[in-house]
């Protein structure tokens, strides 16, 4: 029976700097749980880090280490790797590692790590608080000291207790038995290593893999550093789970699901590669489709075809026996209607755009029909619908009615006003109760299409719409077989609304087989909220031809944020999912796989409040300079990221006024902009709307405060203030995850912090300031 484990303080820096050793979402991850749980009997984990065991206990040593820094877990009194599964023994040996090393550097301790005045003994908590866990881990700083002062040059800790209690607490006396053998028995395992290692000489072969810097893996869909990494040198760098989903064949519909920063645009590239590879080596012909939701994206993933497009193994020509067309789906859909509709006829080529157009049209209709109309309506609508749209924000009321024109009115009524009325309405909508409710919000529907007619333009549900009946003839039928797709790749399907994801299932090359790979990651959701699982898939896929065989991936790593902003975008989350039984908390399951190198230059989040809002524009300058002198980024690595289009303009105004370097990012996912803001030396400013995709070394939030975060809205209307809510949850988990060391949200006192921000706050996940 194994007693003890003991990890010399060389071993444990190649342990917490080994990024595949964080998870075991990667097979040598897999591998080291599985060797903490004794379960596995390696010899070597690494090109500099071996295992010795004897019939005491497991030594973790690198070959010519002169480090006498030990950590000791005594198996007997702390069962550290007993219950739970691999993860959980991989998460808490690596929390004992960082905790061990910064003790041996004489540094302070982490969030999850607690010292004593005046004792010896210390605690480290392994997991955050908001799994409400409360599972701790004792250690002896300073164990048989008397004996040991005077025999060691280094600083030994011993793991003595784990359990939900304090136990004894700091009068607990911790057992050395187990201690003094794992010290007694140092030397023969050294020696024992020596010696193999003279026999077998250095070992290439061992399962190990170098530790990849967070730039690499996290550029790849920010800076287009990936243009640089083709299908082969990403292959060492993806996880069990990422590889599987990657190195299969798209043969039925496979959709691939993880919170923010997991890699789930990359892996969709990657598996159009492999397909496209896999039927050039057949010597077949393949034309794969990969659409994005707006042009910026676009322009993103198609620079992650370059390295593979000069190594001819795809093309982008239509010619080409192997070859991916990249493209929106408002594109897509113009070039269907090509003979029917004309570039200036559509609100904007790029869909989120176009949306924002007809967001602008909709506060028109509104503010038209309102003056008009309500007067001789009122006695004919519910009393709590009047309120509504005479008691809020007109913004927010026009994106509520924009959501109810595309998904009910035209997506579902097909713009008849009587079938709209039997339809039951939205569970997070327009908050209409009666048919006079309905009959009025016709009355804004139709003054809105004026607005359109008048323009001579579509909005993007008409250009959806009508491909989608151009998809539904004979002519298209027959033509299928030959100008269809072969695969079809959809990234960010929960951007889409259930109109423009009917599309997909209906261009594939056979209407019996449905080779689409597929991304989401609902809390993001900012088109049709309140997307659930089996409405997604059944618009996508179409819920008549649904396959028996269809597949899913969760991605559970996350490579772009810190374990403090995995934390902080955790407790939004999972408020959101006690607030809305639809509302999906993609982190539940997730965890950080930051290398102990990445999380030194990390910081816990921070709420900063000002006095006003002047002051608090200022002060995110402020805070931005330190940020990006601390970190030693660029400017363009820091995000400002404004919460309301009022503040957002204030914060435009009092730049330009100020003379402060700053590029706006107007536009989602617009990685131009951020080259240009990084190239220039200039800050990036947005809205959480814009920043989807994109990823900074830190960002700061401005107005998470009170009446903004989320909007304030009537009283009256239970309906329109849990949509709000509801997109208020998922815009600030937006925004939260794009960052990838340090995050500060700042507010205005009088105000107070944003409710959506408690559950954070009530754990300790902010520190407070101002």
């Amino acid at each position: 029976m194994r007693r003890f484990i003991l990890v010399d303080g060389a071993a444990a820096d190649d342990l917490v700097s080994t990024r595949t050793l964080q998870s075991d979402d990667f097979e040598h991850g897999q591998t080291l749980g599985e060797v903490l749980k004794g379960t596995s009997a390696i010899k070597q984990l690494t090109t500099r880090t071996y295992l010795v065991e004897d019939e005491q206990g497991l030594y973790f040593l690198q070959d010519a280490s002169k480090d006498e820094n030990v950590l000791i877990i005594d198996l007997e009194t702390a069962p550290v790797f007993t219950d739970g599964s691999t993860r959980d023994s991989i998460i808490r040996f690596q929390k004992l590692l960082r905790f061990a090393r910064r003790r041996w550097a004489k540094v302070g301790p982490a969030q999850n790590e607690k010292l004593f005045n005046g004792s010896s003994k210390a605690v480290v908590f392994p997991y955050p608080i908001t799994t409400q866990s409360s599972i701790r881990m004792s250690v002896e700083m300073a164990p048989d000291r008397h004996r040991r002062e005077k025999r060691t040059k280094g600083i030994e800790l011993l793991v003595y207790r784990i359990g939900t209690d304090e136990g004894g607490g700091l009068q607990e006396e911790a057992s050395v038995t187990n201690f003094r053998k794992a010290i007694e028995g140092l030397a023969a395992a050294k020696e024992v290593l020596r010696a193999r290692v003279r026999a077998e000489g250095s070992n290439p072969a061992a399962s190990s893999v170098d530790s990849l810097s967070v730039t690499r893996l996290t550029e790849g869909t920010v800076r287009g550093a990936i243009a640089g990494c083709d299908f082969d040198q990403w292959d060492d760098y993806l996880t069990d789970s990422q590889k599987a989903f990657v190195n299969q064949e798209l043969s039925s519909p496979h959709r691939i699901e993880g919170p923010a920063g997991t890699g789930k645009t990359l892996s969709l590239v990657l598996k159009c590669i492999f397909q496209m590879r896999a039927a050039k080596e057949r010597g077949e012909a393949h034309s794969a489709l990969f659409v994005s939701h707006s042009e910026a994206t676009r322009r993103s993933i198609e620079s992650m075809f370059d390295p593979e497009k000069e190594k001819e193994q795809v093309s982008s020509s239509g010619f080409a026996l192997q070859s991916v067309k990249v493209t929106t789906l408002h594109e897509l859909c113009g070039e269907l209607l090509r003979y029917e509709i004309s570039d200036t006829e559509l609100l904007d080529r790029d869909a989120f755009e176009s949306k924002q157009s007809q967001l602008l049209y909709a506060v028109e209709a509104l503010q038209e029909v309102i003056k008009a109309d309500l007067l001789s309506h009122r006695a004919h609508m519910s009393a709590s619908f009047c309120d509504y749209l005479t008691s809020n924000d007109e913004w927010v009321v026009a994106e509520m009615l924009q959501h109810e024109i595309s998904v009910m009115i035209k997506g579902r009524a097909d713009e008849d006003l009587e079938k709209y009325k039997r339809l039951p309405k939205l569970r997070y909508g327009l908050p209409v109760v009666s048919e006079g409710d309905k009959a009025f919000t016709f009355l804004l529907f139709s003054a809105y299409q004026r607005r359109l007619r008048a323009s001579g333009q579509f909005d993007t549900d008409d250009v959806v719409l009508s491909a989608l009946q151009q998809l539904d003839t004979p002519i298209w039928r027959r033509r299928r077989e030959k100008e269809g797709y072969d695969s079809i790749f959809v990234d960010e399907t929960h951007l889409f609304n259930i109109n423009e994801l009917s599309i997909f299932h209906r261009l594939t090359r056979t209407a019996d087989r449905f080779p689409i790979a597929y991304s989401a990651d609902i809390s993001q959701s900012l088109a049709d909220k309140g997307w659930a699982d089996n409405q997604l898939s059944d618009a996508l896929l179409g819920s008549a031809s649904r396959d028996d065989n269809e597949k899913e991936t969760t991605f559970s790593s996350i490579f772009r944020c810190s374990p403090e902003i995995v934390n902080l975008a955790f407790s939004v989350t999972s408020s959101g999912a006690t607030l809305f039984t639809n509302f999906h908390d993609p982190l539940a399951a997730a965890s950080s796989a930051f290398t102990e190198a990445e999380e030194r230059k990390c910081q816990p989040p921070k709420y900063v409040m000002y006095p006003t809002d002047e002051a608090m524009i200022a002060g995110a300058f402020e805070v931005a300079d330190v940020l990006a002198s601390e970190m030693q980024s660029t400017r363009g690595d820091i995000a400002l990221i404004v919460f309301g289009s009022e503040l957002f303009a204030e914060v435009e105004r009092q730049a330009r006024g100020a003379n402060k370097p700053v590029e706006l990012l107007k536009h989602r996912g617009d990685m131009a902009v951020v080259r240009q803001a990084r190239s220039s030396g200039r800050f990036v400013i947005s809205t959480p709307d814009y920043v989807g995709g994109l990823e900074f070394d830190a960002v700061i939030l401005i107005g998470v405060d009170k009446g903004r975060v989320p909007p304030k809205v009537s009283a009256e209307s239970a309906d329109s203030e849990n949509f709000v809510s509801y997109a208020t949850h998922q815009r600030l988990y937006v925004a939260i995850t794009r960052a990838r060391y340090r995050i500060a949200l700042l507010g205005v006192k009088a105000r107070g912090m944003s409710d959506v921000l408690g559950n954070a706050a009530k754990h300790g996940l902010l520190q407070l300031e101002g």
